[in-house]
């Protein structure tokens, strides 16, 4: 929510080729954590098991082991993206000397910061498989807003790339660290150490490999426009596409904060043979993210424009149609996460991976085909198109075999409650659009009431699209 009010702060600050830049940067490191191969998974996964039985001698073989693998790692990223910055920076199309030289630098120290997140990883990280993801949701949040007041400050200063990269990697180490010190305390049992055991190892690989090319394909998907747009077209292009494509990103991350707990609890429920029960959890899923998905899709299409008009300068005004083709994909892939969490928590993931590759491979076509004509509409054409066909055809039909449930009725889900949430948004905003004036329209506090009024019938709506049970649930939560 905070980079919600970042962005508009930054891109003012830094203009779109400055920003271009920046999201550049920032999406080149994330590249290297494809260093991780999938271990940071197969980590969750059989600590999370080990602590159900109690087992910390197994916890410990298996911490230490990924803790020397990720100090290896660590020490190799760091090393690779400073040979990165100093020797290829050039391939963008970045007019500045000025620019260059700060941007390698920004570069270079945005590897460190990667560097230190592998180091800490194995024990400053790993509160989710102990089921105390409170614990790293927490961090996560304290970090995020220490992270941002201080390059709010900077900003407001005047400083700029490199200042914002030390800021990053300084709030990484302080949270890691705490992360530590946290977990230590929770269970003094854990023993910090970087003991390599040959079992643990061939156990956290064997699961890995198909999480690493799951996370490959991933980070193609949804961590490489703005890097690709930046060599094909501009770094301005790339700061004018990046606004709209985070805002779909953080959407997709607001849903895998209920995806990513079921992982543990789905490989629970399948150690006791609790079949019926991860069905109705998927089922229940993509009935609920349905309805969410496609509301948010058709709010989009009402708002974006005012909405970029009020929230970003006059060069980003592209950027609402960016969000509006973004928004179509994103409403056939969100319910979809859930589906992820189970295969994963099932150790069927292949299917996850058969998907994504077939998705990586439509998605780059595209782009070659579609940016070259349409420019930064290409891009998200070229992210769409893929999504909506994949999301509503192959995948359903492949989970559905898996959990032995009709392909059709999973597909009367994501229809049905869908469409209640389009025409949700569509009744609530369409008077609204014709009765407010252009100017009204565009201003801020009447732009926050509509907001305000949608966001409160979906809610409404929401509430009996909820299952009896689930209602109760609520009832007892709020009151």
């Amino acid at each position: 929510m905070l980079n919600f009010f970042f962005i508009p702060y930054i891109t003012s600050m830094f203009g779109s080729t400055r920003y271009g830049v920046w999201v550049i940067i920032f999406q080149t490191v994330s590249y290297f954590t494809l260093f991780d191969f999938g271990i940071n998974s197969a980590l969750t996964r059989f600590v999370s098991k080990a602590f159900a039985k109690k087992d910390f001698t197994k916890i410990n073989k298996t911490l230490s082991t990924a803790q020397l693998l990720y100090t290896i790692i660590g020490i190799i990223v760091g090393i690779s993206v400073f040979v990165l910055s100093q020797l290829y920076f050039d391939i963008f199309h970045i007019v500045s000397p000025e620019l260059i030289t700060e941007g390698k630098t920004a570069l270079f120290l945005l590897g460190v910061f990667l560097a230190f997140q592998f180091l800490m990883m194995a024990f400053g990280n790993s509160h989710g498989a102990f089921q105390r993801l409170d614990i790293s949701k927490n961090l996560t949040a304290t970090e995020e807003i220490v992270r941002i007041a201080a390059m709010t400050l900077l900003l407001y200063n005047g400083y700029g790339l490199i200042a914002l990269a030390l800021t990053i990697v300084s709030t990484t180490v302080l949270r890691s660290v705490v992360g530590i010190v946290w977990l230590k305390k929770l269970f003094p049992e854990i023993k910090l150490s970087f003991r390599f055991d040959k079992d643990s190892a061939r156990q956290l690989f064997g699961y890995s490999k198909v999480t690493l090319f799951i996370s490959l394909c991933w980070l193609i998907l949804y961590g490489s426009d703005s890097f690709i747009l930046g060599v094909l077209s501009s770094t301005a292009a790339a700061g004018i596409y990046a606004p709209g494509a985070q805002l779909m990103l953080y959407l997709r991350n607001i849903i895998n904060i209920v995806g990513v707990p079921l992982i543990p609890a789905v490989s629970h429920l399948e150690s006791q043979e609790s079949f019926e029960r991860i069905q109705t959890i998927y089922l229940k899923g993509i009935k609920y993210i349905s309805y969410i998905s496609f509301a948010m899709m058709t709010a989009v299409f009402f708002l974006a424009e005012s909405f970029v008009r009020n929230w970003l300068d006059q060069e980003f005004v592209e950027t609402a149609q960016v969000m509006m083709i973004l928004a179509v994909g994103t409403a056939f892939f969100l319910p979809q996460i859930i589906g992820n969490s189970i295969l994963f928590g099932c150790e069927k993931h292949k299917i996850i991976l058969q998907v994504v590759i077939i998705e990586t491979f439509s998605k780059l076509s595209l782009v070659f085909y579609l940016v070259p004509i349409y420019g930064i509409l290409g891009m998200a054409m070229a992210n769409t198109i893929p999504q909506v066909v994949l999301y509503s055809t192959l995948y359903p039909f492949l989970i559905s075999k898996v959990l032995k449930i009709s392909y059709l009725k999973i597909l009367f889900e994501i229809i049905k409650t869908g469409t209640l949430g389009f025409l949700v948004v569509l009744i609530t905003l369409l008077p609204i659009r014709f009765l407010c004036t252009d100017m009204l329209w565009n201003d801020w506090f009447a732009f926050a009431i509509q907001v305000g009024v949608v966001t409160f019938i979906i809610g409404v709506v929401g509430y009996y699209v909820l299952e009896k049970d689930d209602r109760k649930m609520l009832k007892e939560f709020i009151f």
